[in-house]
């Protein structure tokens, strides 16, 4: 093991500096020459970006409070992720230019016209939005730091002490994680639509989460491995990675079933009219292709054990989950601006370009900074042994 950070793709990060470029360069013409889908634009990625970086904090966090041994050899790749948090949640900041560009409550004299909005009018406000999003980013921000800071502080240290601090830290981050995460899907997302609410939006935007960023997480361990930089991840730790992103696709269906079966059975107009929207006006082959992305093909394409300790195989499951994961964000997002679907447009595709590029930008700088494999951690000879 090297005692030091090794260079991890110039040329990709090169090429990744490139395309940031041209990317952002696009967005914020968007942002200026149409606004609306510009910020939805911003918002969809950001967003999706930003839930990559802290499933890989969240990750982190719920191995340590199990005591998990297994993915200690990969544990840089989750860190390298949550590095992106403060990156990613300056590009969300971003966001609160164009508030009247997307939030119908934020625009001139709506809260005064619309009754229902106007009780609402306490907590859906511009001040308000912007001091729970900030307060929420600068937590985020110190806890995957600190995850990170008691991760490193391991390597040189022969006694156990910063991974125990690092249990209770993750523990704590866990709690309010969960709380303030579903806040911020009820104002970032569901607020757009102010009149309709579900209550368990918050816990469906996690299952989100968690089945993107793992995803993501073994798209970049496969493809470090293939580049002779993780020759410790063995098949077992792939398959413990496949069995996760099955799990996380399965909860994720159960929440969109739940949600929706209730919503329809129910047939409350304020509640129904939100599917009504995605179901219709062009919007229904997206609406029907995210069910089958998200849950029916990772749910057949996992199903056996062989399939999730094949690198290339679960690479392609999680390539076709992640592009869920966005098509689910968008239709989250943009159905609430553009009522009639206009298809992928050019500031969809360069903020996706754009952010996604400076995600690889911040990754692929944070994994080279460090050793790749965690030296003193008590768990790494379990690791290292690692089969299933």
């Amino acid at each position: 093991m090297s005692s030091s950070g090794i260079d991890v793709g110039p040329n990709l990060r090169r090429a990744s500096l490139v395309v940031a470029a041209l990317g952002l360069l696009g967005l914020g013409a968007g942002l200026a020459l149409e606004p609306t889908r510009g910020f939805s634009s911003l918002l969809t990625n950001g967003f999706f970006f930003l839930t990559l970086a802290l499933g890989g904090a969240v990750f982190l966090a719920l191995n340590a409070v199990a005591n998990a041994g297994w993915y200690t050899v990969l544990k840089r790749v989750p860190e390298a992720f949550s590095s992106y948090v403060p990156v990613g949640a300056a590009s969300l900041l971003v966001v609160l230019a164009g508030l009247p560009s997307l939030y119908l409550w934020a625009r001139p004299g709506v809260m005064e016209a619309d009754h229902l909005l106007h009780k609402k009018a306490a907590f859906l406000n511009a001040p308000g939005f912007a001091i729970r999003m900030a307060v929420m980013l600068a937590l985020w921000a110190f806890f995957t730091w600190r995850l990170r800071k008691n991760s490193l502080a391991q390597d040189a240290e022969s006694s156990a002490e910063p991974t125990r601090r690092n249990v209770a830290t993750s523990a704590l981050f866990l709690v309010l994680f969960a709380l303030t995460f579903c806040l911020a899907s009820f104002d970032w997302l569901m607020s757009l639509e102010p009149h309709w609410f579900s209550t368990i939006y918050g816990l469906y935007n996690i299952a989100g989460m968690l089945e993107s960023s793992v995803a993501a997480i073994a798209v970049a361990v496969i493809l470090l491995k293939r580049a002779g930089l993780m020759k410790e991840v063995n098949t077992s730790h792939l398959h413990d990675l496949g069995k996760l992103m099955f799990g996380f696709a399965t909860l994720w269906a159960y929440l969109w079933f739940s949600q929706f079966l209730l919503i329809w059975y129910a047939n409350i107009p304020e509640e129904t009219v939100y599917f009504i929207q995605r179901m219709n006006h062009g919007w229904g082959a997206p609406f029907f292709m995210n069910v089958v992305l998200n849950w029916a093909l990772p749910f057949v394409l996992l199903l056996p054990k062989p399939a999730k300790r094949n690198p290339a195989h679960l690479c392609f499951v999680a390539g076709v989950m992640l592009t869920g994961r966005w098509l689910d964000l968008h239709l989250m997002i943009a159905p609430a601006n553009m009522p009639e679907y206009a298809g992928i447009g050019v500031w969809d595709v360069a903020g996706l370009l754009g952010l996604g590029a400076l995600f690889v930008l911040t990754v692929t700088r944070t994994v080279g900074a460090v050793p790749l494999i965690p030296r003193n951690d008590p768990y790494l000879v379990e690791s290292l042994h690692h089969h299933t």
